[in-house]
C-alpha cells in the first residue's frame, strides 16, 4: 500500500501532466460515475493534492476527482495515445492533448464539488497534510491549543491523523522556518 511520500509523489507528477491542461477525455469504471464523464469532459485541472492518502484532483467546473489507492490501485502517466500493459482493471482515465493519467485498481472514486470536500467520509477523520507545502508552524500551535488534541503527548499526536495527515513517522517530514518561532 502506497504511504504518504509516495502519494506525495504520484501527485507531483500527475500536477506535471495535468495541472493547467484541459480534459479531453474522462473515464470512470463505476456506472455510479459514468455520470460525470461528460460534465468533466473539457474542464481544466486546477491542480492535484494530497490529503493523507487520498487524490484530490481539483477541476475549474467546481468539482474535484477524489481517489485513495487502497492496497492495489497504482497511477500511469503515459502519452495520449498509449496504454500500458497491466492485467489490472482500469477505474479512472483523464486524458489530455498529451498524455492520460490512469488510475488502476484502485477501489475508492468520487466526484465531489469543492464545498462537498470536507464533509466527505474520509477527508472529515484527517488533519492537515504534513506534506502540504501551505502548512505552517502556526496552524500546529492553534491544533495543539484545540480540545481534541491539548494536553496530549506528542508522541500519540504523531500517530494521530485526526491531527496531522500522513503521520508524521511514516513521513520523516517536517520541516518549520524556526526562524519565525
Amino acid at each position: 500500500m502506497p504511504e504518504g511520500p509516495e502519494i506525495k509523489r504520484i501527485a507531483d507528477r500527475l500536477s506535471k501532466v495535468l495541472a493547467g491542461k484541459s480534459l479531453e477525455g474522462v473515464y470512470f469504471f463505476s456506472q455510479k460515475l459514468k455520470k460525470y464523464e461528460n460534465v468533466l469532459k473539457d474542464a481544466k485541472v486546477e491542480h492535484v493534492e494530497t490529503r493523507g492518502k487520498a487524490l484530490l484532483t481539483h477541476l475549474d467546473s467546481g468539482h474535484s476527482i477524489y481517489s485513495h489507492n487502497q492496497l492495489y490501485g497504482r497511477w500511469y502517466i503515459v502519452d495520449a495515445e498509449k496504454f500500458p500493459k497491466t492485467k489490472r482493471s482500469l477505474r479512472l482515465a483523464l486524458k489530455t492533448s498529451t498524455h492520460s493519467a490512469l488510475l488502476f485498481s484502485a477501489s475508492e472514486i468520487d466526484v465531489l464539488k469543492k464545498s462537498e470536500i470536507d464533509n466527505h467520509p474520509f477527508l472529515s477523520k484527517i488533519g492537515p497534510d504534513v506534506l502540504d507545502a501551505d502548512l505552517s508552524w502556526k496552524t500546529i500551535a492553534k491544533l495543539l491549543l484545540d480540545k481534541r488534541f491539548k494536553n496530549r503527548r506528542l508522541a500519540s499526536l504523531f500517530l494521530d491523523q485526526k491531527f496531522l495527515a500522513p503521520n508524521f513517522f511514516e513521513t520523516h517530514i517536517l520541516h518549520f522556518d524556526l526562524g519565525e518561532l
